[in-house]
């Protein structure tokens, strides 16, 4: 049986084109896995902040907008370990996400 792509694994993929928040790293999972891997927020979140824990990314507030009804949106971004560790793993993660089924 092939290793399941955790949501820690496809997250730090989707942070290698840069900061995002939440729906939108959701989103860019979709769109890398041309649909076949699709991220709930409940995972997402839990897995940004372990992500956080192990010092392999950063987040910080956005200012607040209208839409949001005045709430900052939370981005989160690769560090330079972070950043490493991702390219370090991104042949594995880019073939296990053409496997995806």
């Amino acid at each position: 049986m092939d290793a399941p792509v955790t949501a820690k694994a496809a997250l730090l993929q989707a942070l290698i084109s840069g900061p995002g928040y939440g729906l939108d790293l959701i989103e860019r999972v979709k769109a890398q896995t041309k649909g076949k891997l699709s991220l709930g927020q409940g995972s997402v979140y839990p897995a940004l902040r372990e992500l956080e824990r192990e010092g392999l990314v950063e987040s910080y507030e956005a200012d607040p907008t209208p839409e949001r009804g005045g709430r900052p949106r939370r981005y989160y971004k690769l560090n330079a370990l972070g950043a490493k560790v991702a390219m370090e793993h991104r042949e594995v993660a880019l073939g296990l996400f053409a496997e995806v089924v």
